[in-house]
Parts: C-alpha cells; structure tokens; sequence
C-alpha cells in the first residue's frame, strides 16, 4: 500500500478547509447589503434564498427560487427608512409584512410596520428580527424566520409580548406581498358561514355577504380567484389544515400553511382566519389571521406559518384542476 506523506496530508487539509468555506458562502446565513439597505440577513441553501431586511418594517424582502423573487418589489422603495426627513411611504411597503390584528380594533402599529427593528443570527439557517417597544401599548415582536436546509420551507413565527401590568387582546396578521395578476387557490370550510364562501369588502365601512364575481368560484371546496376581482379586499374562512395557494405568473407556486382553530374566537369583524387583498394586476397581498389571544402581563404568544415555493407552470387559460392541485398541496406540506 503507497504511503501518504505528510505534504499530501497536508494538501488535502487545504482543499477541504478551502472547499468548506466555498460551501460556507455560497448556503447558510450571512449579513448583506441589498435593495438599497445595509444590515439584511440572507438565509440560502442551494435553490432558495431569503433576504430580511431590517431597517423599515422587519420585512421578508425576497423569497426566491432559482433566482426568481415572488414577494413583490417596487424600486422607489430601495433604501427608504422611517424619518423625519423621508416622504412617508403610503402604506403599502413592499414584500413580506407582518401585522397584529385584529385589523379594524387594533392599536397604532407604525412603530411595527414602518420602523427600524434590531436583528440576530440564530442558527445555520436561521435569523431572528426584534421591534422596538410600542411606549403606548408597551409591547414588542420578536419575528422568527428558519431556512430549510435542502428545500424551500421557511418557518416564520411571529411573537407578540406583552411587557405591560394590565392584559392586551391581540392577534397574528400576515400581509404578505407577492407578484400580482396571478391566481389564488383557498381550501374553504364546508361549513361555512358566509353564504358563498367568502364575503367582499365594497368599500371601509360595507361588507357584501352575497358578491357575485366572474373572477371567484369556489369547485370542491377550494375557492378560486383566478383574476381580479370587483374590489381588492376579500376575507373568507380557510378549513383544517390551513393552507393559502397562489400560482403567479413567473411560474411560481407559493404556498402559506399555517394552523387554523374552529373552536376559538377570530377578532376581525368577519371573524374570518384569512383574507386576500387583490389589488388589480399591480400586487396580491396574501394574508392568515391567527386566533384572537389574550395576552396577560408579562406574557407572550406566537403564531407559525410555513411558507413552500416550487415551480409551477401558470396556465394560461387560469384553470386549475382540484384534485390535481390538491393533492400536490399534501404531498409538498406533509
């Protein structure tokens, strides 16, 4: 047997320490610069990345497959940040938003949505982004986000804690923008109490419980926008297991599952645990409400979604084959 001797040893070290870091770079968790911002934490494996960005809004501002981002994007947003000498932004801050709800009871969320948050590496694949604390309601949310390793499964929790002597009454709300005009697949509960499965909002202050819409559908019990519909905001009860389905148009398929509670109390006031604000053909904000928590001095409660993107041929002709689909939502989320 041919003896190995110490240069060869010591070669071999060497590529396996320089082959290491090349692996080490290229997946993993790293602090980058991007859209304009300093400080943003990318999570990446081998096929997905997932950019945060901590300086307005702690947002998923990417969620990219091979490359290609399904949050939505808009430009004249790049570098933005929460001051007095910045133009406030109207509202609709691109990318992964997260929210408390309930939606039309809930406190002044500004310092949430829109300010700076401090930020941490937890883990390989792994990063956590910390608010401040609200001075009025005094509470603050931790925002938890893990990389799968191989796939493109990313867990966001999201923390409401309460740091106040009295309990608050408060609730998880995603408001996750994703590229527009594309077609959005709901599981609907059965026993449902919304005459067609979802309701529409007409404007702020009147609700439609009976809309009627040539976009929306609902076949075995999966509602179906499959375009724009007559008005943006619709809300709906989403059945057990939770999922939230929508096939964009650079032939995407994103995925929200998240757990939903028959039993408990939902605080909007539809009492609906998810909704969709279509917005023309410019963006689609998909969007689980968690149960309505009461939160007890000192205290916290957290809520998960889990997010899928694979690619997903868009069909042109916007039909989409139930059973097919549904048995794709099981095999990629068990």
């Amino acid at each position: 047997m041919q003896k190995i001797n110490g240069f060869t040893v010591f070669y071999l070290l060497i590529c396996l320490m320089f082959f290491s870091n090349f692996l080490s770079a290229q997946t993993g968790v790293s602090y980058i610069s991007a859209y304009g911002y300093d400080s943003c934490i990318e999570l990446k494996n081998k096929t997905t990345t997932v950019i945060l960005e901590p300086n307005a809004g702690g947002r998923v501002i990417s969620y990219s497959l091979n490359g290609i981002n399904i949050m939505y994007e808009d430009s004249l947003q790049n570098r933005w940040v929460s001051t007095p000498q910045m133009p406030r932004i109207n509202g609709h801050l691109a990318g992964g938003r997260f929210d408390i709800g309930p939606s039309r009871t809930k406190p002044n969320t500004d310092l949430f949505f829109f300010g700076k948050w401090n930020f941490s590496t937890t883990g390989r694949f792994s990063a956590r982004l910390t608010s401040q604390t609200d001075t009025f309601t005094e509470i603050y949310l931790i925002r938890d986000f893990v990389l799968d390793s191989i796939t493109s499964r990313l867990s966001v929790t999201q923390t409401i804690v309460n740091t106040s002597s009295k309990s608050i009454k408060a609730s998880f709300w995603g408001r996750t923008f994703v590229v527009g005009n594309g077609i959005c697949v709901i599981p609907v509960n059965p026993m449902n109490r919304f005459p067609k499965k979802y309701i529409m909002f007409m404007n702020r202050d009147t609700i439609n419980m009976f809309p009627s819409d040539t976009n929306i559908f609902v076949k075995d019990d999966l509602l179906i926008i499959k375009g724009p519909p007559q008005k943006p905001k619709l809300e709906m009860d989403v059945d057990d297991p939770g999922w939230m389905a929508y096939a964009s148009t650079t032939n995407q398929l994103f995925i929200k599952k998240f757990n939903v509670f028959h039993d408990r109390q939902y605080g909007d006031v539809t009492a609906a645990n998810a909704s969709v604000w279509y917005n023309g053909t410019q963006m689609t904000e998909i969007e689980p409400i968690g149960p309505w928590e009461l939160i007890g001095p000192g205290n916290r409660k957290s809520f998960t979604e889990n997010w899928y993107l694979i690619k997903f041929i868009f069909p042109e002709t916007r039909h989409i084959d139930t059973d097919s689909f549904k048995k794709l939502i099981k095999v990629l989320t068990k």
